[in-house]
């Protein structure tokens, strides 16, 4: 989904003890995801934007894919309704306080729970449900509460999540989230960490120099016989990471949806998301058509952009990526650029922009159509920035050494 889903958690716990079972371990057979899959991502998207992980707790799980690379999907019931969600959720177990099984980081995919239920895919032995009456049941204490919502809780660029796909993440966890996903195409490129010296007409290489720049994902929009894509649906994702090779981070975070008609979400809905995941506006109403939100140092969290640096990743962005590589941010972005945006933006920058067909209907009858929410870290960017340039210092000294030794034993 184009809104950016964040659903942190307290303490990670192990699955429950007894899960991996038999059924678990035939569940990973390479036909798993096709079988379990609606074809549908939006449905799911929709389901992300109104479930609240505060409340979800596991009932059971499938597994997809063969081993070594199965993923686990949970699928969760709502404690205070008893109502089953529809698809699986990628995420980390948390173990609450009342016996039950919470989700940490997670992110809605387009699995299904009841095709995976039906197929006896689902495994439920270990997991604790307390779901029968209403009344029994209380709402997490504010230990229990997950991190996610800035606008009460401390926060750190890498708390900040779009669509399952956080700050900070290193490219095998960002593969990993896109992975379940199931877009259709993907493409890596990586860059060379060196740089030239003029005057000795030489390139200075680090000793493990090739790092991953952009890692994306996409379906795109299928085109009309016309050769258009208006009305059609498609996903994207984009994750720039900090050039330095075998330590990179996830910078910056582009992701796309665009919508058809008929599977269009409200305005009002985003709205609702928005505020509730970020805060910054004391009602939906407020948000203005592109918003800003600056985290800042301190924890805090600001609205708007009077630093004027929200064009750097914001604005709707492409369906269809392609394989055109993206130049490294940091490796172009100076110590003082990166000193402004910290001090005058914040630690890391989250925008969203959308297109409304029927901008001139009332509020609760107007929909989105195509939808972009980015998060970049300038703080993560210029770590990303010192680290390369020390990296680039030492293999510069490296190769100078054996020079200077040189030129002694000629003299001799």
């Amino acid at each position: 989904m184009g809104l950016v889903l964040s659903f942190g958690g307290d303490a990670l716990g192990d699955p429950p003890a007894g899960t991996e079972t038999a059924a678990s371990a035939g569940s990973a057979s390479s036909d798993a995801q096709t079988s379990v899959s609606t074809g549908n991502f939006l449905s799911s998207l929709k389901q992300a934007f109104r479930q609240d992980l505060n409340y979800e707790v596991v009932r059971g799980h499938f597994d997809v894919g063969s081993p070594p690379n199965t993923h686990r999907f949970y699928c969760l019931v709502d404690s205070r309704t008893g109502q089953s969600e529809t698809y699986g959720v990628a995420g980390e177990p948390v173990l609450r306080p009342d016996g039950m099984t919470g989700i940490k980081a997670g992110a809605v995919s387009p699995l299904s729970c009841t095709k995976a239920d039906e197929q006896g895919r689902l495994v439920t032995a270990g997991y604790v449900l307390s779901v029968g009456s209403r009344n029994t049941l209380k709402p997490p204490s504010p230990a229990q509460r997950q991190p996610g919502d800035l606008a009460k809780n401390i926060v750190t660029p890498d708390k900040i999540d779009v669509a399952g796909v956080r700050l900070g993440m290193s490219p095998d966890q960002v593969r990993a989230v896109l992975k379940s996903k199931m877009l259709s195409d993907y493409h890596e490129s990586t860059e060379l960490l060196g740089n030239s010296d003029s005057t000795k007409g030489a390139t200075h290489t680090t000793a493990s120099g090739r790092f991953v720049n952009v890692i994306a994902a996409w379906t795109p929009v299928p085109s009309s016989a016309a050769g258009d894509a208006v009305g059609m649906d498609g996903e994207s994702y984009e994750v720039m990471f900090t050039p330095v090779p075998g330590k990179e981070r996830a910078m910056a975070i582009v992701h796309s949806v665009a919508y058809s008609t008929a599977n269009a979400i409200g305005a009002m809905a985003v709205q609702n998301g928005l505020v509730a995941q970020y805060g910054g506006y004391s009602a939906p109403n407020e948000l203005p058509e592109s918003p800003t939100w600056r985290i800042q140092s301190s924890g805090s969290v600001l609205v708007g952009d009077p630093c004027n640096r929200r064009g750097i990743f914001g604005a709707l962005g492409e369906i269809d990526i392609g394989t055109s590589n993206r130049h490294n941010l940091a490796l172009k972005t100076t110590p003082e650029e990166f000193g402004f945006q910290i001090d005058r933006c914040g630690v890391a920058i989250v925008t969203e922009d959308h297109s409304t067909p029927n901008g001139d209907a009332p509020p609760q009858d107007r929909i989105i159509t195509r939808l972009t929410v980015t998060a970049y870290s300038p703080s993560i960017g210029f770590d990303g920035a010192t680290t390369a340039a020390q990296l680039l210092q030492t293999a510069g000294n490296a190769v100078a050494k054996p020079q200077t030794s040189q030129k002694a034993s000629d003299k001799e």
